[in-house]
């Protein structure tokens, strides 16, 4: 059984990756511009049935990720550090084939706890390892990303876009006004 906040980061999490992968913030933008993009067939969003998600951290909120992964289709890979089985995922691996394991990801999701192993865990190096086009999402804890290299990332096109809800952004952060960034307000403390 998930625990609550489990679940609701969870939920956060596959709201933020179903609203990038329908090109929610493109859609947000044109409708404040007042435009209609009608999508061509050649340019409409690919269906998630069948694409990879790699989750980094299959506890609780990893396991339920997984879960509504499963429910849309989508190929479930796991990363944790305790061995043993998850029937949620379709594989499960140790955190030191990471990097093998980004190339293959369309999607990757950290719910992962923030240590020092684990500060700045993607950063430039790793975000590079990723697919063009892969979308992110983070509902486990800011500290997990490089900021700056995420930023640069977003801008260049290389990351399809990212699902932050992890608390606030900094008012100087270099994350602010990127293109295909999607920020929520962070899930509530437990009580």
């Amino acid at each position: 059984m998930t625990s609550p906040a489990g679940s609701v980061a969870a939920t956060s999490a596959i709201g933020g990756l179903l609203m990038l992968a329908r090109a929610f913030p493109r859609r947000v933008i044109a409708q404040r511009a007042h435009r209609w993009e009608q999508y061509r067939r050649e340019l409409a969003p690919p269906d998630l049935e069948g694409q990879t998600v790699l989750i980094v951290g299959v506890g609780a909120m990893g396991t339920a990720v997984a879960r509504f992964a499963q429910a849309l289709a989508m190929h479930v890979i796991g990363v944790r550090r305790a061995p043993g089985s998850v029937d949620a995922v379709d594989e499960l691996h140790a955190p030191a084939g990471l990097d093998a394991l980004l190339a293959r990801a369309h999607w990757l999701v950290l719910a992962c706890p923030h240590t020092a192993e684990t500060s700045h865990l993607i950063d430039a190096r790793r975000l590079g390892l990723l697919p063009r086009g892969a979308g992110l999402v983070n509902t486990a804890h800011a500290g997990l990303i490089d900021h700056a290299a995420l930023a640069a990332a977003l801008t260049a096109g290389g990351i399809g876009g990212a699902y932050l809800d992890v608390g606030p952004l900094a008012a100087d952060s270099p994350l602010r006004g990127r293109p295909g960034l999607l920020l929520a307000p962070g899930a509530p403390a437990a009580v």
